[in-house]
């Protein structure tokens, strides 16, 4: 049984996502983590971006190359939308380097 002092349960459960990420160690599990992430809606993948910035420097660069890819093919509203849901995460983290990291995703999409 988990005590109150046990790591797991201050921190909500990742999503799939940010798990097949944690997971992904072989380029056939790099690619499917590139699939899924292709696969999945842009609201989806900004709620995660704080987790998915997390992520080593490589994954990280897949998901804004994933994100960069979506916002290019998005219409107006939407990547107004994709704008502020990035600026909004960013004004919410600590400075730190998941920040740093969500505000060059960011500056790809000017």
């Amino acid at each position: 049984m988990a005590g109150k002092n046990d790591p797991d349960m201050a921190l909500p459960p990742a999503s799939s996502v940010v798990m097949k990420a944690i997971d992904a160690t072989t380029f056939t599990e790099m690619e499917g983590f590139v699939k899924d992430l292709e696969g999945r809606p842009i609201e989806r993948l900004l709620k995660d971006l704080p987790d998915l910035a997390s992520l080593p420097a490589t994954k990280v660069s897949l998901v804004s190359y994933v994100i960069t890819a979506k916002y290019r093919q998005a219409d107006p509203p939407t990547r107004t939308m994709i704008k502020e849901s990035m600026q909004a995460t960013l004004h919410r983290m600590s400075i730190d380097e998941r920040r740093d990291r969500v505000a060059q995703m960011l500056e790809r999409l000017r």
